[in-house]
């Protein structure tokens, strides 16, 4: 029962640290795929195959080299040379999210409650200044149980919007990018320190490979549920920055309000994590009370671009460098498997051939 609690818990954690503004609010969905037209569904499948093979490939490693820190992991793969270019692709893509989540808070706290979007900028970073401060431990407890209850939350009101849909027809475009791979390319970057972090829960591969198999489909019945209501109404009606608060509005106050707290649990967890990400890497070589005061700032003031417009360009920019670290972990982790086959065949070879000699004596 503990090893399923704790599986699950990893689980949690990993899909709170991809579920952020872009995903919970629809925007990246409709930037990534739907706009592709119906045969994007393909992409949302191979981005969470990615996940998940991702997931194993950190976690295997970190639960068999007991591992908890992705500094840790990274000095155990890389130079010196690309582990610096890693932490500075890291912190860069960590900068933009806390940037994006901001624009998104901003955004949030206009169509609910008519605050200007700078002021709700403004009140957001203060909030989560003050998390930064707190033990990064205890934040990550905090995650894996918003996470649980944003997952809930996404599946229940997708349901629920497509129960009562006003449109039953699709849209006919048939286009396919590379869309696809670059988002779980900027996905990626920043959640190796999650998993880094998390696999203390994890005893064995084993364990590893169910909680990196249960992340992928959980993401995926999430990513499917909001691609079909967003692919329905999608060139049909304005779905505004944020399409899923948009589409949970028209349904009615009450519920709109109900997926604003779940979307403002996704906001608040995704920006707290690369948050986090940024202090563990500039705090090095500044004081952490900098680090934050200079990564408000800039959050508050790129957040004014808008949201939309980061998550199309920020993010599509960061994906493709997220996509060389993804694959090369991938690599490595395939190229570690091979090594200690090996060496396992190896060992065998010498244990069989000892016992062939002490046999003939």
């Amino acid at each position: 029962m503990r090893n399923i609690r704790n599986i699950l818990s990893v689980v949690c954690g990993y899909a709170a640290a991809v579920i952020g503004a872009g995903f919970a609010s629809g925007q990246e969905i409709i930037s990534f795929f739907v706009k592709y037209g119906k045969y994007s569904i393909i992409g949302v499948l191979l981005s969470c195959i990615i996940f998940s093979v991702f997931a194993y490939a950190v976690l295997s490693v970190c639960v068999e080299k007991n591992i908890e820190t992705y500094s840790d992991y990274l000095n155990n793969f890389f130079r010196h040379n690309i582990r610096k270019i890693v932490e500075i692709i890291t912190l860069l893509f960590a900068i933009s999210t806390v940037c994006v989540m901001t624009a998104c808070a901003g955004e949030m706290l206009f169509i609910l409650f008519g605050i200007k979007k700078i002021f709700g900028a403004i009140i957001f970073n203060a909030v989560c200044g003050m998390i930064f401060f707190m033990n990064n431990k205890k934040i990550m407890g905090i995650n894996s149980i918003l996470g649980a209850i944003i997952i809930f939350g996404i599946i229940f009101c997708c349901f629920y919007i497509l129960r009562f849909r006003e449109h039953q027809v699709f849209s006919n475009e048939v286009k396919m990018t590379v869309s696809s791979i670059s988002y779980a390319g900027y996905n990626l970057i920043t959640t190796g320190a999650i998993l880094a972090g998390m696999s203390r829960f994890l005893q064995d591969r084993k364990e590893a490979a169910v909680a990196s198999v249960m992340s992928g489909v959980v993401l995926f019945v999430m990513m499917l549920l909001i691609w079909t209501v967003l692919e329905i109404y999608y060139g049909k009606i304005n779905l505004g920055e944020i399409p899923m608060l948009t589409m949970a509005l028209r349904q009615n106050k009450v519920f709109g309000a109900i997926y604003g707290i779940m979307l403002f649990f996704a906001v608040i967890t995704t920006d707290v994590s690369n948050g986090f990400n940024v202090l563990d890497i500039a705090s090095r070589k500044i004081g952490k009370n900098v680090v934050v005061f200079f990564m408000t700032v800039i959050a508050v003031a790129m957040s004014g671009a808008g949201f939309s417009k980061i998550i199309n360009t920020a993010y599509r920019l960061c994906g493709y460098g997220g996509l060389v670290l993804v694959f090369y972990v991938i690599y490595n982790f395939i190229k570690n498997m091979n090594k200690v086959e090996n060496e396992c065949k190896n060992e065998n070879t010498k244990v069989k051939l000892a016992k062939n000699k002490h046999n003939r004596l």
